[in-house]
């Protein structure tokens, strides 16, 4: 991925795909033990003692990290939207219920996030599939403009839950052909492993579609009938909400 395809300068309400300078915490067992890739991240070891006997103890790996959001732009604004809603139905214009809605610090106050492992910290043998985006799990990145940090890999195993009002500071956004990328890998990984949608869709040249359906069970699902009997299935790509999650007027 060539730089400006990538990055855009931060601004606006959090969205998914920006980059964070912040917290980081995972459950470690009594070992501590930390892989080679999280040897930077994972810079602070402490044991929780359980309040009493009946509870075992905690092993708690912490420290500072740049991090991807990788909450969608929905979750992010969710309660915000629902508040701006009520406060309209109760007689509140558009600009007060948004300006309250705006000053309650109990909204939407946590997102998810993985961050970011250098490239040079993956064995060489095995950086080429990390950078071309071919390892399930990962989401490559390359080096941005203001050189703040190497090129790296989005580590989707590592991800943790993060307070709105913990982290330091933007660094970056993705522009909307990354976002769109990050959210390939985000369900590759979480639902699908393997996506077999374009050869699919290969093997379907030259048919003709009868039918299209969407299964009110399944709603990300739609169905294609083609003209030999069979049925090809695609996933949706999610709604791209423009410049964030929350309503518009």
């Amino acid at each position: 991925m060539e730089e400006p395809d990538v990055y855009r300068a931060s601004h606006g309400p959090l969205n998914q795909g920006d980059i964070l300078a912040a917290p980081v915490v995972r459950i470690a067992a009594a070992d501590f033990f930390v892989p080679d890739k999280w040897d930077r991240i994972d810079q602070n070891e402490r044991i929780l003692v359980p309040p009493n006997d009946d509870t075992e103890a905690v092993y708690v790996l912490s420290g500072w990290a740049l991090v991807v959001v990788t909450s969608h732009d929905c979750h992010h604004d969710k309660e915000w939207n629902a508040k701006r809603g009520r406060l309209i139905q109760h007689g509140h214009s558009i600009a007060e219920a948004e300006a309250i809605a705006e000053a309650d610090q109990t909204l939407d106050r946590t997102f998810q996030a993985s961050p970011l492992v250098s490239l040079d910290d993956i064995a060489p043998n095995r950086r080429g599939s990390f950078k071309s985006g071919r390892a399930i799990g990962y989401f490559p990145l390359p080096e941005p403009p203001d050189g703040s940090f190497p090129a790296c890999v989005v580590d989707l195993a590592y991800r943790c839950t993060i307070d709105r009002l913990a982290y330091a500071g933007r660094r970056w956004c993705l522009s909307k052909p990354a976002r769109d990328r990050l959210r390939h890998a985000i369900a590759r990984f979480d639902s699908f492993r393997s996506v077999q949608v374009a050869s699919t869709i290969e093997e379907a040249i030259g048919r003709t579609i009868t039918n299209v359906s969407v299964d009110s069970t399944q709603p990300l699902a739609v169905d294609l009938n083609l003209d030999d009997g069979s049925v090809l299935q695609l996933v949706q790509a999610p709604v791209e909400p423009e410049p964030s999650g929350r309503s518009g007027l």
